[in-house]
């Protein structure tokens, strides 16, 4: 059966090779009085409109095509070969086109869409009373073709009376102009950054110059005499940095995986940077390691990591002062760099700057290289975590909504997952639950939630219905859909990150 076509029951004709039925007989006035009734049946069904509405309406009919007329079937091969709209089709039957003309057809069908559907609403009208009143839809299609033409010439010929040689600015260059600077990721001063179409910015160039000395990632700047302790001015006791350290890879990244372990590592054991020295992206930076420090305080007993080693309610309070003071003297919020986005977003204050540097929106375009793709994608998601954590705990809105977010998940390697995890305490490593880290696979599940997390907090969250409370009916219904997706997840969750006894802190919290 044809596609698009209409379906009508055409039938089989007999011949002398069909089978006949045990009432039938070769010879004999009877079969052959049944044989011109069934004809004589076959020929009445046939009689039936095939005119489309429109050809009705114009009393006119469509052409007659069966089912296996070879024409239409080698039509509709090459026309869903092209990808022809199913309109194409019907303007093939009403306009008693043979297979020849397709090529034209398609052309036409598809200016005289366009043209539908990018028309001011006030000529629409006219536009469909000329492809309906018209003999040719060549002509219609030609006459759009020619009219689009005449306004090209009219923006591009006339020049200003007011200056020799800068043309007239009318509406159609304007947005020939505008279109494909809707918005871009660009590096600028040895950052990518994105800028939309509304801001002035997108026309300037980039603020990279390429005749600076900015230096790749990749290359390895001379290791520093004293690595670990050139990080943060709280202290120089390396022992102190490096338990810090362990404590926050073994408790807090773990779940709150925000940034690539291995790239920071790279650039932390080399320690800080000359000033003298740029590099297109930074994976550790003071601030970075500061706010880490912070977090890795809340889980050691140990005096000097708290701000007052007799009061415990001040665990990390000197290394987050030194975070905040890095962040006004150096005016870190001017500044959008990815090491900055996931130290902010550590503190609960990220959010803004991760959008200006476009984690958001794919970088695929700008060629990064792989390592530095999968960290801008690890940010952003950890960003994301971070901001359904901080809105369930002050029962408020998320800032970044999952519709805001088109880049996809980051990847799991096998060989980081594999690393080894053990509980780490101020005793030491303990090796009773030693086990595979599986931290980006327990990652990629916990951003799986926040969607769902993020969907109840956008409901139940929006101002509209703080204001207006929804009725129980409502209420209840979005609660057993949640419910029921929350269940698919659970279900859906790879064996071994089941909860048992001796499993991952991480995937317990989860």
């Amino acid at each position: 059966m044809e596609q698009g076509g209409p379906v009508r029951h055409v039938p089989p004709t007999p011949t002398t090779s069909s089978p006949l039925s045990p009432t039938e007989h070769p010879s004999g006035t009877k079969s052959k009085s049944r044989l011109a009734e069934r004809e004589a049946a076959s020929t009445k069904r046939r009689c039936v409109s095939t005119a489309c509405i429109a050809c009705r309406r114009r009393k006119s009919k469509a052409r007659d095509l069966t089912p296996t007329d070879d024409k239409l079937l080698t039509s509709n091969r090459a026309s869903s070969a092209m990808g022809t709209p199913l309109a194409a089709l019907l303007v093939l039957q009403s306009t008693g086109l043979n297979a020849s003309t397709i090529p034209t057809l398609i052309i036409a069908v598809k200016t005289l869409i366009q043209a539908i559907l990018n028309y001011p609403e006030h000529e629409v009208p006219e536009l469909v009373r000329q492809i309906r009143t018209c003999e040719s839809l060549d002509t219609v299609a030609e006459s759009i073709i020619a009219k689009g033409r005449h306004l090209e010439d009219d923006v591009d010929e006339p020049e200003s009376p007011f200056t020799d040689n800068e043309p007239l600015v009318g509406i159609p260059r304007f947005e020939k102009e505008l279109s494909g600077k809707m918005a871009e990721l660009r590096l600028d001063n040895g950052s990518v950054s994105f800028v939309g179409g509304t801001s002035n910015l997108i026309f300037l160039g980039s603020g990279f110059d390429n005749g600076q000395a900015m230096n790749n990632s990749s290359e390895q700047y001379q290791r520093q005499s004293y690595p670990i302790t050139s990080w943060t001015e709280v202290t120089k006791d390396k022992n102190l940095i490096v338990h810090l350290m362990n404590m926050y890879f073994t408790w807090h990244y773990t779940f709150f995986t925000t940034l690539s372990k291995s790239l920071f590592y790279r650039d932390f054991l080399l320690g800080k940077p000359p000033p003298e020295m740029k590099r297109r992206t930074e994976y550790c930076t003071p601030l970075l390691v500061n706010a880490m420090l912070a977090l890795g305080c809340h889980f050691t007993s140990w005096p000097a990591a708290r701000s007052n080693p007799s009061d415990s309610a001040t665990a990390g309070d000197h290394f987050f002062r030194e975070a905040k003071r890095l962040i006004l003297e150096n005016d870190e919020h001017e500044s959008p760099r990815l090491a900055t986005v996931q130290a902010l977003a550590l503190i609960g204050m990220s959010f803004r700057m991760a959008y200006d540097l476009g984690l958001n929106v794919d970088s695929g375009l700008l060629n990064l290289d792989e390592e530095e793709t999968d960290a801008r994608r690890m940010t952003i998601w950890g960003c994301f975590l971070f901001d359904k954590c901080w809105s369930n705990y002050l029962g408020r809105q998320p800032q970044v909504p999952l519709s805001s977010v088109a880049v996809p998940k980051f990847d799991v390697f096998p060989m980081e997952d594999s690393e080894t995890w053990s509980p780490y305490t101020d005793a030491g490593i303990g090796e009773s639950h030693t086990q595979p880290a599986r931290t980006r696979a327990v990652a990629i599940q916990v951003s799986s939630l926040c969607e769902i997390s993020a969907d109840l907090l956008a409901y139940f969250y929006h101002p509209t219905n703080i204001e207006k409370p929804l009725g129980k009916q409502a209420e209840l219904k979005k609660l057993s859909e949640l419910h029921t997706r929350l269940e698919a997840w659970r279900k859906n969750l790879p064996k071994e990150l089941e909860p048992r006894d001796g499993q991952l802190a991480c995937v317990l919290v989860m």
